[in-house]
Formats: C-alpha cells, structure tokens, sequence
C-alpha cells in the first residue's frame, strides 16, 4: 500500500511543474515535427519533379538518345540516394538538437557545444538500441494483434470480447509499449545529470532492468492517462475529420511531454530510495 501510495504521490508531482518549462518541451516538439515535416516535405518534392523528368523513357532500343535516358536514370537513382542520406542525417541533427534542448529543459540543466557534441554520440550508440527495441515492440504488437484476433472469433458477446481486449490493451499491451519506448529517455536522462556515456548506459541498466519490476505501475499509470484521454476525445468525432485530427495531434504531443517530466521524477524517486547517483 505505500509503494501504491509513493506512486500515486509521484503521479501528482508530475503536474506539479514549471508551467513555462512544459510549454517549452511542447514548444520544442512542435518545432522539431514542423522541421521534419518541412524536410521531408521538400525531399518528396525533390523526388517527384525528378521523377516526372525520367517518366515515360523509353531504354528498349539502343540509341543515343536511349544513352542519355539511361543517364538520366542513373542520375536519378543516385539523387534519390544522396538525398535519402542527407534527410537521414539531417533528421538525425535535428532529433538531437531538439532533445537536447528539451532534457536540459526538463532537469534544469544548460544546454551547450559540448553536451550537445557528446548527445550526437550517445544517438548514435542509441540506433542499435533503438532497432531492438523497435523489432521487439513489432513482435509484442503482432502479439496482442494475434490476441485480438482470437478473441474475436471466439463467437463471444461483441461486448464482453471489447472489454477483455481493453482490459488487455491498458494493463498489458500499453505499458509495456511505454516500457519499451520509455527505455531511451531513461538513457536521456541519466546522460543529461552526468554528461558521461557509458555511465548513462550502465545507470539505465540498473534501473530499468534490474528493476523492472519498479517501473510496471508508473507504465501502468501513463497507459491509464493514454486511454483516459482517448476517451474523452470520443465526442470529438462529431467534429470534421481534419479537426480531429489536429485535437488528437495536440493532445498526443502534449502526452508526450508530461510523459518525459513523469518519467524524470519517477527516476529521480528510485535515484533516492536505491542511492543511484
């Protein structure tokens, strides 16, 4: 009863933050989305107008003009190859700028040359990371699709059947989502109080697998804030498409960051009660 209580208590320090900080974080967000979008903006157009110059080639009969075609080909191949590369790199800049920032927002630390250089570097020894816990949450998603799935040709009332999969989906399948994708920002955060690499790695592995079991309810409690606000933003649908969309938008980013300050207060608690740091 007292660690549910801790819990509940820490639940509520959450809210308990710096206004213009949180505005910053959705702030930052916001940004980083509207760059992202504007880049792959510009690459899709790149691509298009490039592609509509290759339409129609005709490479059947070997001509000069069928040469030049076929150089044109190579050339737009090759351009579809560098520009890749180029939004890949200039995402990745981006998403480590801007997280940058926003963990150093968070834990009230100051964002410079010299953190930022080293957080491309943790990014960068995060992608390997990143790509199991990517392949893993697939796995879990194909999973509870495949649970759905049974459930529903059990022939059970529609009702019952929704409710066990909903049950399933907020105690179950959505944290240990979180889990998963919570797991990098534990690494964000231990990087951002010590400035040291490997340090953030190994202090994330004490916390967030050797005490695993410690982060069941805070996942949990995020899950029940999720499907809360999926709830409420049930009546929107009487709204036009385009307005639900941009609400549901709104409201996913602002989750993600309350998320980010909920999740630094819970480390920060079992920093204490565990002597970490």
């Amino acid at each position: 009863m007292a660690y549910l209580n801790n819990q509940i208590n820490l639940f509520k320090k959450s809210f308990k933050l710096d206004k213009k900080r949180f505005l910053s974080v959705i702030f930052f967000d916001f940004i980083f989305i509207l760059v992202s979008y504007i880049a792959l903006f510009l690459c899709g157009m790149w691509l298009n107008s490039s592609a509509s110059k290759i339409s129609g080639l005709d490479l059947t009969t070997l001509t000069e003009n069928a040469v030049n075609e076929l150089a044109a080909l190579k050339s737009f191949y090759y351009g579809i190859l560098v520009c890749s590369l180029l939004l890949i790199i200039f995402l990745f800049f981006a998403w480590s700028f801007f997280q940058g920032f926003i963990w150093n927002t968070i834990l009230k630390k100051k964002f410079n040359l010299d953190y930022f250089k080293k957080f491309l570097l943790l990014n960068l020894a995060c992608i390997p990371l990143s790509i199991i816990f990517f392949f893993i949450a697939a796995i879990w998603f194909w999973f509870f699709k495949s649970v759905f799935l049974f459930f529903s040709a059990t022939g059970l009332n529609k009702s019952l059947v929704m409710f066990i999969l909903l049950v399933l989906f907020t105690f179950v399948f959505l944290p240990i989502l979180l889990y998963l994708i919570n797991c990098i920002p534990i690494v964000y955060i231990y990087f951002t109080k010590k400035n040291k690499i490997l340090d953030s790695f190994k202090n994330t592995f004490d916390v967030a697998v050797k005490k695993i079991h410690l982060l069941y309810v805070p996942c949990l409690i995020m899950s029940l804030v999720f499907v809360f606000l999926a709830v409420i933003t049930i009546p929107f649908n009487i709204l036009p498409v385009w307005l639900i969309s941009l609400a549901s938008f709104v409201l996913l980013v602002v989750y993600a960051a309350w998320t980010r300050f909920y999740i630094a207060v819970v480390i920060a608690e079992l920093e204490r009660i565990h002597h970490k740091i």
